[in-house]
């Protein structure tokens, strides 16, 4: 069995290296705030900080890494997913080599464990270089006079435990898929050996779906009352929870995404005046791909969600400041809170949502060179992936839109509850500014990888796809 373990990793590397950054990120983004915890607790035993004025150094890392697990968790998922749909001739060929259900979860877990191992190699690496600049910019950003530096600690304890925590998200994430690999049936997957899988609500999925839910749910339920006996805090209080609520709302989304996306991409595609037929077979395309569309616009939906609710939650809580009286600028304070808070996270799914597109660059060199056959032209052949790519977004950001509806809402509840008045008012040229550059490195993630298929002919294209 070890040596079938080993044969398979050495043969998997290609297609788990297309995913590999999200995973080196996953573990840099747990280490980083375990050593930035560690720092600020010995500052605040050292007397260098008050614990009450510590935040951004004891509060604000094992909240970030608490939103990091949820975010990480569920683009290991989608990334495992994409690999084994990729792999499917090879998990066929170990099932037609006798090998059982039980060895093929065995070997895709152990895949994810050794990816995990080394990803957790870089990812100590960067963040041990990082805490110093870390801390530096978190006592800048602070703006509170009572707090001194915190000196970094280069332990490796807090790291170990995070690289532990992050190979246990990752066998969570990658279990499911594992067990699905486990089920494919050898004709079958050899038949559509690089076609995408089903993707279908399972059991798993409508229990996270609505556990998801329920945590929604209760904060809307409790954040009233809460914010009404914690006064002046409740505005604090409000806000936490509308940060959670985003990442928890994104989690929610990427379990109902077979539900939802296909649907979704049907309506507002349909509303698209036709103005070349490239549209048109791109359009049926992207649709007919349901599986693959909705696994590659979930870390996407994610990396403009988590953009989008970290702009209107700070634009939010400045005009509420104004709204009640307050002067005072938050510029220092937003950074403090919003970056450390939602910066990592949306590192990760920013990672995710490239390595995902990246990730299904065959399949779409193999369909390019298809449409080459029936007779699109070289320049028709370019347009389709951008236009893929310009799909993907729009959808991805309808549904970002979503996750912001419901973050800001627990501070719309929240706000008046504890005596203040709410004020919304985002920048909605932040809002375009940034769709616009994820537009373009979803364009980018989808067409430069078909660049070199273009300049092969199509049936050289659909020889080597099929002899793989």
């Amino acid at each position: 069995m070890s040596k079938l373990l080993l044969a398979e990793l050495r043969d998997s590397w290609s297609a788990w290296l297309g995913v590999c950054l999200g995973f080196v990120l996953t573990n840099f983004a747990l280490a980083l705030t375990a050593l930035v915890e560690l720092a600020g607790i010995r500052a605040v035993r050292a007397g260098q900080m008050d614990l009450m004025n510590s935040a951004a150094f004891t509060w604000g890392p094992a909240f970030n890494m608490v939103l990091c697990a949820i975010v990480g968790a569920v683009l290991i998922g989608s990334s495992t997913s994409l690999v084994v749909d990729s792999r499917r001739g090879s998990l066929a060929r170990l099932s037609l080599g006798g090998a059982t259900p039980r060895q093929v979860v065995l070997t895709i877990m152990s895949q994810l464990v050794a990816l995990s191992l080394a990803s957790a190699l870089i990812g100590d690496v960067v963040a041990y270089a990082l805490l110093d600049p870390t801390l530096t910019f978190l006592l800048a950003t602070d703006n509170n006079e009572l707090l001194m530096r915190a000196e970094p600690v280069y332990a490796v304890w807090p790291v170990l435990l995070a690289n532990v925590f992050a190979v246990g998200l990752a066998l969570l994430g990658g279990y499911r898929q594992a067990r699905r690999a486990s089920r494919i049936s050898p004709v079958e997957a050899l038949r559509h050996s690089k076609g995408a899988s089903e993707d279908r609500m399972t059991i798993g999925r409508w229990v996270k779906a609505g556990l998801a839910l329920l945590v929604i749910v209760a904060t809307y339920s409790a954040i009233g009352p809460t914010a009404a006996a914690s006064g002046k805090e409740g505005f604090s209080n409000a806000f936490q929870a509308a940060a959670i609520m985003l990442v928890v709302c994104g989690a929610l989304l990427a379990q109902i995404a077979p539900l939802v996306v296909g649907p979704l991409t049907r309506l507002w595609t349909a509303l698209v005046p036709a103005f070349d037929p490239t549209w048109h077979l791109t359009r049926s395309t992207t649709i007919v791909k349901a599986a693959r569309l909705s696994k590659t616009v979930v870390p996407v939906m994610m990396t403009i969600g988590l953009f989008f609710g970290m702009t209107a939650l700070a634009g939010t809580m400045q005009a509420t400041l104004y709204a009640n009286g307050d002067n005072v600028s938050i510029g220092g304070v937003g950074a403090k809170t919003m970056i450390p808070l939602l910066g990592l996270p949306l590192l990760l799914a920013l990672s995710g949502g490239v390595g995902s597109l990246i990730m299904m660059s065959k399949q779409r060199d193999a369909e390019l060179a298809l449409s080459g056959i029936v007779g699109t032209t070289p320049g028709q052949r370019v347009l389709m992936p951008v236009l893929e790519g310009v799909v993907i977004a729009v959808t991805a950001a309808l549904l970002s839109l979503v996750m912001v509806a419901v973050s800001v809402g627990v501070m719309a509840i929240g706000v008046p509850a504890a005596g203040l008045v709410f004020a919304f008012r985002p920048s909605y040229s932040v809002f375009a500014g940034g769709f616009g550059v994820c537009v373009l490195i979803t364009v980018a993630a989808t067409l430069l990888p078909t660049l070199a298929s273009l300049r092969t002919p199509e049936p050289r294209v659909i020889a080597r796809l099929v002899a793989e």
